[in-house]
């Protein structure tokens, strides 16, 4: 799996959150960067990621979360 993979899961995964019909997401977006992206859409993303690849944040992990690059730095520890 890629980085790139990983960010197309998370792009799209966020557009369902946000109910958007697509996201453009680079590796340095942060929820600041995004309208809507707000600790409770936070919450539902990191969730929808965890259905998706059958693991689960911890709360340290999901508090540290600067930007989108992090999120897949994390996602592929887990993954591997």
């Amino acid at each position: 799996m890629t980085r790139q993979d990983i960010l197309k899961t998370v792009a799209e995964t966020l557009a369902d959150v946000l109910e958007l019909d697509d996201m453009a997401l680079t590796e340095a977006t942060t929820a600041n960067d995004v309208e809507g992206w707000d600790s409770i859409n936070h919450v539902r993303l990191l969730i929808g990621l965890e259905r998706h690849y059958g693991f689960e944040f911890s709360s340290d992990e999901a508090s540290g979360l600067k930007n989108v690059g992090v999120l897949i730095d994390l996602i592929q520890t887990k993954v591997s």
